[in-house]
């Protein structure tokens, strides 16, 4: 039976990632991705984090119902810029979290070469 356990860990596995290197991507604790593996009847207030890691539908993740693709919200989806310091005025407009999951995102590309 399909169920939150299984297609967290083959959506992990199809990326070639560990554990430890989900848990860094979604900023939450090894052992939250190592429960939610093991215990299928276990629940997480981090389940947007993990869906966003693995860039698929948090809905899809918990429930195996609706598309597996993220949908996106295309207000939010892009920011438009004339230059890099243009970029960062707007990014920081959005709030301190935004800038946060930009560092975030940039260190693990980083890390990734």
């Amino acid at each position: 039976m399909d169920n939150l356990a299984i297609r967290l860990k083959r959506e992990r596995t199809k990326r070639g990632w560990s554990q430890d290197k989900l848990a860094q991507r979604a900023g939450v604790g090894e052992t939250t991705i190592f429960d939610l593996e093991t215990d299928p009847t276990r629940a997480t207030t981090k389940l947007l984090q993990i869906a966003r890691a693995l860039g698929v539908n948090p809905v899809w993740l918990e429930t195996g119902k609706g598309p597996k693709d993220p949908v996106i919200d295309s207000e939010n989806a892009y920011i438009i810029a004339e230059s890099i310091e243009d970029l960062a005025e707007k990014l920081v407009a959005r709030g301190d979290e935004e800038v946060i999951k930009l560092w975030r995102a940039i260190l693990s590309v980083k890390s990734e070469k």
